[in-house]
């Protein structure tokens, strides 16, 4: 039996240290669940004033599940637990390298309204998990309701080739353009189009902004491009844009009825304070584009919408929630406005 200790990252505490607890020991029963080896007894400890978050394996780690750990939104260290005469001792375990692109990508871009760049690790990391996806390398992510991009930057930090809605094409705009500029600076090889697209009898009508990147001029030859791709475009017509069963997962932070907003027609002038309307409006394009089994996970202040109400919404459109144990713990408070939960559900 091997014991393993995880040191959380210093900035998952920085707004609700009591609360990012619950949430990190939630993701970390969902990566146990696909490791090579059973594990379980997730328990905190504290060990001279610091606070871990440990597990017991029926054997040593492989470098793969220790990728799974690695990946994990809180984890800023892991560590093997031994005794040396008698007191708990920490030996480190090399972290897995998997950033395709740099970490700070989904740091640097500031904006009214932004969600936490760890709590979007956290529910990309429920979200592919949840869906039995171990390597998250050229998975495809569709966020419905991207605002400036952080879904799919994070995304991207995991290798994957990300996709992002957002009525409005200014916010897309200033997404595109910081991607651009990071691309730039870090001397990534990459191309960019832009195109009008619509629908038939301009029904609807959509920018799209695509990108292609290569980490270098190897990787270019060999054709190993990954795919960033933003429309400005109401996402109740993701099924008109992108083939059926195309996205392994879909991740998106709803409005929340105090920063946020959300817009269900293009005609309209105001913003809604509940995300009840736009999920009813757009959840059956977002079922016809993810894969059978795909996993989507959204996250909503329940204040506006009772969770009971957001499951209903779901099943109605032929989704299956994910109920019980770990699902049932993601609730947890932002500020007095704002009691956030996540929700699953599998196609």
């Amino acid at each position: 039996m091997m014991k393993y200790a995880l040191l959380a990252n210093p900035g998952h505490n920085r707004v609700y240290f009591e609360e990012s607890k619950k949430l990190a020991a939630a993701e970390l029963e969902l990566a146990l669940g696909v490791l090579s080896v059973p594990c379980g007894g997730i328990a905190p400890q504290n060990l001279c004033g610091v606070y871990y978050l440990t597990f017991e394996a029926e054997a040593p780690l492989s470098e793969e599940d220790i990728a799974v750990l690695s990946r994990l939104s809180f984890v800023y260290a892991i560590f093997g637990m031994t005794k040396v005469e008698g007191e708990p001792a920490l030996l480190p375990v090399q972290m897995a390298d998997y950033a395709y692109i740099g970490s700070d990508i989904g740091t640097i871009l500031k904006y009214t309204g932004k969600t936490n760049e760890l709590f979007t690790r956290m529910m990309l990391n429920a979200a592919l998990l949840s869906a039995g996806i171990r390597d998250f390398r050229g998975k495809r992510l569709l966020d419905p309701v991207a605002g400036k991009g952080t879904t799919l930057f994070e995304g991207l930090v995991y290798g994957m080739d990300v996709y992002g809605m957002e009525v409005g094409d200014r916010a897309v705009a200033d997404g595109c353009r910081y991607l651009q500029k990071y691309l730039q600076t870090g001397k990534y090889k990459h191309s960019m189009k832009q195109e009008r697209v619509s629908g038939a009898n301009k029904s609807f009508s959509a920018e799209r902004r695509h990108f292609e990147m290569a980490r270098g001029r190897e990787e270019a030859k060999r054709g190993e491009y990954r795919v960033f791709e933003m429309v400005a475009g109401n996402s109740v017509y993701a099924a008109h844009l992108y083939k059926k069963n195309f996205f392994d997962v879909i991740v998106g932070d709803l409005p929340y009825g105090v920063q946020h907003g959300n817009v269900t027609n293009e005609g309209q002038s105001k913003l809604t304070r509940s995300p009840d309307a736009l999920l009813k409006a757009c959840l059956p394009a977002w079922r016809e584009v993810l894969r059978k089994d795909g996993v989507v996970a959204l996250a909503w202040n329940v204040n506006v919408l009772p969770r009971r109400e957001a499951e209903q919404i779901l099943e109605d459109a032929e989704f299956t929630v994910l109920r019980g144990g770990v699902y049932d713990r993601f609730l947890h408070r932002v500020d007095q406005a704002i009691l956030r939960d996540v929700i699953l559900a599998r196609k």
